[in-house]
């Protein structure tokens, strides 16, 4: 029994410290901050993460529309997506991505990793930056169940993003 205790305690403890997300706002001075309950559209999103996808079709990644479609999605899903009458847009520059590998994963947690890290550019009306939003994630540890992670962590970081744009509580330093 005490064996099990333990072994269980061992996996929480990993399954905790094998996934992370760090996440900053910084709202820029002088400019008006992003008010609680304002609508966005997506603007610009660029790569500087200096990933090459494969050349098999079947595997190929678009960093640029993958990150979009989680983020129209995120922001639908909290009744925060305004295109044509939002005076706010968010950009987003991705910095680091790579897929990782669940097999590699499970048999060695920590690598094959799969990593996203971007800094989202809050614009407002005027075309001034009222705040950067950036939002690192990592998966680390697991096996099959994080099989797709090239995908969902896309997803997650968008959340992460659009969290902190609606929840006061995330924006706190």
């Amino acid at each position: 029994m005490k064996n099990t205790v333990n072994i269980f305690l061992a996996l929480c403890l990993l399954f905790a410290f094998g996934c992370s997300t760090k996440t900053s706002y910084t709202p820029i001075a002088n400019v008006q901050e992003v008010p609680l309950g304002s609508t966005f559209k997506i603007g610009e999103i660029t790569d500087k993460s200096g990933f090459v996808s494969p050349a098999n079709p079947d595997e190929s990644i678009d960093l640029k529309l993958a990150m979009g479609e989680s983020l129209r999605k995120a922001l639908k899903e909290k009744g925060s997506f305004g295109e044509e009458t939002s005076q706010w847009t968010i950009e987003v520059e991705i910095v680091e991505y790579e897929p990782g590998n669940a097999f590699v994963r499970w048999l060695l947690p920590g690598a094959g990793a799969t990593k996203l890290k971007v800094v989202a550019s809050i614009i407002n009306e005027n075309a001034q930056q009222a705040a950067k939003i950036a939002v690192e994630r990592s998966i680390g540890f697991g096996g099959g169940y994080t099989i797709g992670a090239w995908k969902y962590v896309f997803d997650e970081v968008a959340r992460e993003i659009v969290g902190t744009l609606t929840d006061p509580s995330k924006r706190a330093a």
